[in-house]
């Protein structure tokens, strides 16, 4: 047994290479886009590792043009508690994520339940059998006339100054700290909502290979995968280096060429003629510094005219996206840029983002 790597084919490079330019862009994406406290954060009691919230999973799922569907999986509503004894509500979700070719890219269950601790109970304070407040407090000096250390309702709380005996049943008898939420009933639609959320974060996570970043967003109850462990900082993530594809020079330039510019106007839907009227040359003619300005060119044009951005806006962005990752594969340059044009549209005119649907219906 030798320690020799295997030779992977140009075929095998080139997969290694889209995975690491796929990395890279979502490197770039999170340390630009991306606020702390807004689409991602810390949760007290679940170590060190970020939580992806929605908003920051929306992101995204739309920089890598992702459309969610939600299917509902199981629904429970025992109002009456007749079948646990206490009201009871569980929903699951599943969410799929497909491309803009609708290609499934990941899916992912999420549910949430009404006996999660956050839902299930809630803090008890004494009230005022006066004024009805929460706002009773101890008193911590004795009546001049009884001595007794009683109960008061406290005005600067909200309550209306009525005193009672230290032993007075009616302050005495209730109960006080966690207990069972008897209004869970008005919180059915967020439990709903919840699940339908976990599902979505966990299949953005999946899809855009981001677990190296972001727990899955159910720690909300205070609980983390036994698998957890701390992982890189977005901050400070650093890019990967592409792996050189041995012969590419001896390739045919004019068929390397003809590949770019066929992905290309895939996305941008020139035509061929357009693109020989760009170039002022065949695709066989163009060396690497003239492909790059001819792709520049079908990009800032498809920013014009489907991204509704200016041709100044444009040619700004590209030029932004270059220097940050100088040798950008054409599939992420596209990617990232149409996510830039998004978020400069963004800034001028509101955009409404993919429906959610359930089940081909829409919930929004």
């Amino acid at each position: 047994m030798t320690n020799a790597i295997i030779q992977l084919p140009d075929s095998g490079i080139q997969q290694v290479n889209a995975a690491i330019d796929h990395y890279n862009t979502l490197v770039l994406f999170m340390q630009r886009s991306l606020r702390e406290g807004l689409d991602y954060g810390k949760i007290k009691g679940c170590g060190d590792k970020p939580i992806l919230f929605k908003p920051g999973a929306e992101k995204i799922a739309t920089l890598f043009g992702l459309r969610e569907s939600l299917t509902r999986l199981t629904a429970i509503q025992d109002f009456t508690g007749k079948d646990y004894n206490e009201p009871f509500f569980f929903y699951e979700y599943k969410c799929t994520l497909t491309d803009r070719s609708g290609i499934t890219i990941a899916e992912c269950i999420g549910s949430c339940n009404s006996w999660e601790e956050k839902y299930r109970y809630r803090t008890s304070e004494r009230t005022c059998p006066e004024c009805g407040a929460a706002a009773i407090k101890r008193s911590n000096y004795a009546d001049q006339k009884t001595g007794d250390k009683g109960w008061y309702c406290h005005t600067k709380s909200g309550g209306c100054n009525a005193k009672f005996h230290s032993t007075d049943p009616q302050i005495v008898s209730q109960q006080q700290g966690k207990v069972l939420n008897e209004h869970v009933f008005d919180q059915v639609n967020t439990i709903d909502k919840m699940s339908q959320k976990r599902a979505f974060v966990g299949a953005v996570i999946l899809a855009a290979n981001a677990s190296n970043f972001f727990a899955v967003e159910h720690t909300e109850i205070q609980t983390i995968d036994a698998d957890w462990e701390p992982q890189e900082e977005i901050g400070s993530a650093a890019h990967l280096e592409r792996v050189p594809v041995v012969g590419e020079e001896t390739k045919d330039q004019g068929q390397i060429n003809r590949e770019r510019i066929r992905l290309v106007i895939e996305k941008t839907r020139h035509t061929l003629a357009q693109v020989k009227q760009m170039a002022g040359k065949t695709a066989d003619h163009l060396n690497d510094e003239e492909m790059q300005v001819l792709i520049n060119q079908l990009l800032i044009d498809w920013g014009r005219t489907h991204h509704h951005v200016s041709v100044e806006i444009a040619r700004q962005l590209i030029g932004e996206i270059r220097a940050e990752q100088p040798r950008i594969t054409d599939n992420n340059l596209i990617l990232r840029f149409a996510q830039r044009c998004s978020e400069a549209l963004s800034e001028q005119v509101p955009v409404r983002r993919q429906p959610t649907t359930v089940g081909g219906v829409s919930i929004d």
